[in-house]
């Protein structure tokens, strides 16, 4: 009896305190699998950021969850802050019966929890549309569905069909990871595809349904891109090509290529199409943002960051959010969360994703660099299943050990590590495991490899300068 009360302890202190909804510190807690009243954050999967009618965010993403004890039809999120989400249920009543052809078309079997997959949701006029997938994994036998509401609240009616694809079609694309955007005219088209044949680009009629052929814009055959994202941007003029490299499970990583047209070629920082993106040259095509990596923290209790991906781009005025889900270093597969990041521009324009996710900082100039240690993450380029582990670094009078410099000038990051330059932004953030505000700084090479920089010292007090 001693020792089941102590595990019934145990499983209480686990569950967030009440109106505290979980975040990504909290994976590992085996209290919140039956509780989806305190999911928050965590078993969000492929999430799609949205900004409501109301200043509200929404996220929706795939079903999925730990334990598997989900309502399938896309899982809805909402929050105020960007930092505290409330988790709102499925977004169909009853997916089975509503996306009955979507589901018969791709052979999926509801009472095996398929679900629903990778939506994403757009206004046009005053209607909400919303995106979504359903197949099963592996399989190109698949089709994109969209419904509508005059709410992100729903309800939601059912539309039928945008896109299918079938089975064996390995370098035709797969109809999965549906991405709507709006170019500057109004006009709206879909990005979408994966593993089979690379990631294509359609034009959608005046009812959200595709028209004319599509375009191939990233990776072909036999290539490991999916989950896209696409985004244009005014102060640059360029349009941005999000993709995710890898195993969801493995090696997941952001990438990123950029084009002046829509339908490309969209390029990395060495000029590289993202069109030749296959296989055997994963490594060399694409501005990798951000994958696996684990800081080394004094204390060792880091849960890492595994598999970082499926992303979405908030564009929020003059801010960048970077929308993915992660899993961890330490835990085992199933345990997933949703983190939103800054993102802010090299001087050249490239996206730069901050170090730590986003938890309400300010976003005040940042005019002197703290001196002692950092822990550096070298992103590097290849699509790594073994995390990129820190090392620790010491600024000390504008010198990175005996390795280079780093200064703060005009705003910006001037930093040189092992003879190569970087371009980069610092802000101070909130350490998303320890607490307290530690400086971020994000940087990105001529050649297009991205670096950060954490302070290891946590500042307790206000430290927006």
């Amino acid at each position: 009896m001693k020792i089941f009360l102590m595990l019934l302890a145990a499983l209480i202190l686990a569950v967030p305190a009440p109106g505290r909804a979980a975040s990504f510190s909290d994976l590992g807690n085996t209290g919140l699998i039956n509780r989806p009243e305190d999911w928050g954050a965590v078993n969000t999967h492929d999430p799609s950021l949205v900004r409501g009618d109301d200043g509200r965010w929404y996220v929706f993403s795939t079903d999925a969850s730990a334990g598997d004890i989900h309502r399938c039809g896309v899982q809805v999120r909402v929050s105020d802050d960007l930092t505290h989400w409330e988790y709102l249920g499925a977004a169909f009543d009853d997916y089975e019966t509503t996306c009955a052809e979507e589901i018969a078309a791709a052979r999926l079997n509801p009472s095996k929890h398929d679900g629903l997959w990778a939506p994403d949701v757009v206004k046009v006029g005053d209607q909400w549309r919303m995106y979504y997938s359903a197949s099963t994994f592996g399989s190109s036998r698949s089709v994109i569905g969209m419904a509508v509401s005059g709410s992100l609240t729903g309800p939601w009616e059912d539309k039928g069909i945008v896109i299918r694809s079938d089975a064996g079609a390995s370098a035709k694309p797969n109809a999965i990871d549906p991405c709507i955007f709006t170019d500057p005219s109004g006009k709206q088209y879909m990005t979408w595809g994966s593993f089979f044949g690379g990631i294509w680009l359609t034009a959608l009629d005046e009812n959200g349904f595709a028209e004319g052929e599509p375009v191939r814009i990233a990776g072909f055959r036999g290539c490991r891109a999916e989950g896209s994202y696409l985004i244009w941007l005014p102060q640059t003029e360029y349009y941005y090509l999000f993709v995710s490299y890898g195993s969801l499970l493995e090696d997941y990583n952001i990438r990123v290529g950029r084009s002046r047209t829509i339908e490309g070629p969209y390029l990395d920082a060495n000029g590289r199409q993202m069109t030749d993106l296959v296989a055997a040259n994963e490594s060399r095509i694409g501005v990798k943002l951000m994958g696996g990596y684990q800081l080394q923290h004094d204390n060792g209790t880091s849960l890492g960051i595994k598999a970082p991906g499926h992303c979405s781009v908030a564009v929020d005025g003059e801010r960048l959010w970077l929308c993915h889900h992660t899993r961890t270093q330490k835990l085992a597969d199933w345990w997933f969360a949703m983190q939103i990041r800054p993102m802010m521009l090299s001087a050249d324009g490239w996206p730069l994703v901050m170090p730590m996710s986003y938890q309400g900082e300010t976003f005040e100039p940042v005019t002197e660099l703290p001196e002692g240690a950092y822990n550096l993450i070298r992103h590097e380029t290849d699509s790594n299943k073994a995390p990129k582990v820190s090392e620790r670094i010491t600024l000390k009078d504008g010198r990175l050990d005996d390795r280079g410099s780093c200064a703060l000038e005009d705003g910006r990051v001037n930093l040189t590590l092992d003879g190569v330059c970087y371009d980069g932004v610092a802000l101070w953030q909130t350490d998303d495991e320890r607490g307290g505000r530690v400086m971020s700084i994000s940087a990105i090479s001529g050649e297009g490899e991205c670096i950060w920089l954490g302070e290891e010292t946590i500042h307790e007090e206000e430290t927006s300068r």
